[in-house]
């Protein structure tokens, strides 16, 4: 069985358990706007508009990176639900 942890304070449990358990934006203070140099394209779990991780360097400065995709449009979060800003912020950023 697969285990892992997404972020601290989210418990281990199973990778089947854990996509479908993504923590409310409420719950993490998600915001709209960056906290001063972090925000959500910076992050480990954040998914461009075009699929890709962390979309400011993920795949180069004309893919999805800081001129594609990912900073175009809103994305998604590995850990939290919903449509994500890519210049949002929430408690659970961590760099890229």
């Amino acid at each position: 069985m697969a285990v892992f942890s997404t972020a601290a304070g989210m418990p281990l449990m199973p990778a089947s358990t854990a996509a479908q358990a993504k923590a409310s934006k409420a719950t993490v203070h998600y915001q709209d706007q960056p906290n001063g140099m972090r925000m959500c394209h910076m992050c480990k779990f954040y998914i461009g508009a075009g699929g890709g991780r962390s979309g400011m360097m993920g795949d180069g400065m004309m893919g999805r990176g800081m001129m594609g995709g990912g900073m175009m449009g809103d994305g998604a979060c590995q850990v939290v639900e919903g449509t994500i800003s890519p210049m949002g912020y929430c408690d659970l950023y961590a760099p890229a």
